[in-house]
């Protein structure tokens, strides 16, 4: 089935540029597609006579699967250097609940969030690191970055197999390896 309504591939590609340049609502969006450049438009395959209104775009956007449309970007996104860490979500606590940590996988160079991952009190954040990572396609080619807490073994055996690289930072978790020259 087709998740994308009767609209071009300019028209879903004009859309998404604007989604990824900021613009949130489907106003802005349609703003954004009617002040584009000129070479813009034309490398989107749009002509000054032939831009998606709003209503086209607000059809498009209501129609697409959100879960497609995420892995489809990370696809697009995972070809980058890829930053892992942890972080406990401020406010997250209540009187009943402890508060929420997650460990998120962000391309470097957008600050998008490609993958994500809670960690609950069961667990911690190295045993989190291979199931976040999965969540990406593929990693091949790809540098991944992380602090000393990610520095195992284990993750870089997961990262050559995944056919990635890695930039970790090596501290007193590795003592033979922090006492190198």
């Amino acid at each position: 089935m087709n998740r994308w309504p009767q609209l071009t591939l300019t028209d879903r590609a004009a859309a998404v540029c604007a989604v990824v340049a900021g613009y949130r609502s489907y106003a802005a969006i349609a703003e954004w597609v009617a002040d584009v450049p000129a070479t813009t438009a034309l490398a989107l395959g749009m002509t000054a006579d032939r831009r998606p209104s709003e209503a086209m775009i607000r059809r498009l956007l209501q129609a697409v699967d959100p879960q497609l449309l995420t892995a489809a970007i990370s696809v697009w996104l995972a070809g980058r250097a890829i930053a892992v860490d942890g972080k406990t979500l401020r406010g997250s606590r209540t009187t009943d609940t402890v508060a929420r940590h997650v460990m998120t996988a962000c391309d470097q160079a957008t600050g998008v969030v490609l993958a994500s991952i809670d960690v609950d009190g069961k667990t911690n954040e190295i045993t989190r690191f291979a199931p976040l990572l999965d969540q990406i396609s593929d990693l091949r080619d790809t540098v991944v970055t992380a602090d000393a807490l990610y520095c195992q073994r284990e993750h870089v055996t997961y990262l050559a197999r995944r056919g990635a690289y890695w930039i970790l930072t090596v501290k007193g978790n590795q003592p033979h390896l922090h006492a190198e020259p």
